[in-house]
């Protein structure tokens, strides 16, 4: 079973800073809920190998996509871990999340984006000073 991250309204806004991070020459790195499609990675050893340019489920082709069980804490776990593997430092690090299953992930780097109206989102971003990213109503 995969879950979707953003939910609809949230999509475009997250494509407009995809596209912007690849102008800019950012590695672009999507986070998949559920188990990958088709047969099963490899040993995670294998990342960055496992990984290849796709189109991830919100539409933009990312240099890599990694799969969490879950997107809280299994999804934060497989975002250090990619961090530490590819060498990334977390300062670095942007994520987008618009629900409160993603709280984790946004967390764990150092430029977290909560996008949309979701109120208990809102008020974390505002308590924390995380920039708030607003859609178009749908």
């Amino acid at each position: 079973m995969r879950h979707n991250l953003l939910s609809a309204g949230s999509v475009l806004t997250v494509l407009e800073a995809a596209a912007r991070h690849r102008s800019a020459g950012d590695l672009l790195v999507c986070i998949a809920g559920g188990p990958p499609p088709g047969d099963p990675p490899g040993d995670p050893a294998d990342w960055p190998a496992a990984g290849r340019p796709t189109t991830s489920g919100t539409g933009f082709a990312a240099d890599l996509v990694l799969y969490a069980d879950s997107p809280d804490a299994a999804g934060s776990e497989v975002v250090v871990e990619a961090m530490a593997r590819l060498g990334l430092d977390a300062a670095q690090c942007f994520a987008y999340g618009d629900r409160r299953e993603g709280l984790t992930i946004l967390r764990v780097v150092g430029n977290p984006r909560v996008v949309g109206r979701d109120p208990l989102m809102t008020e974390l971003a505002r308590d924390r000073g995380w920039p708030i990213l607003h859609t178009a109503q749908y």
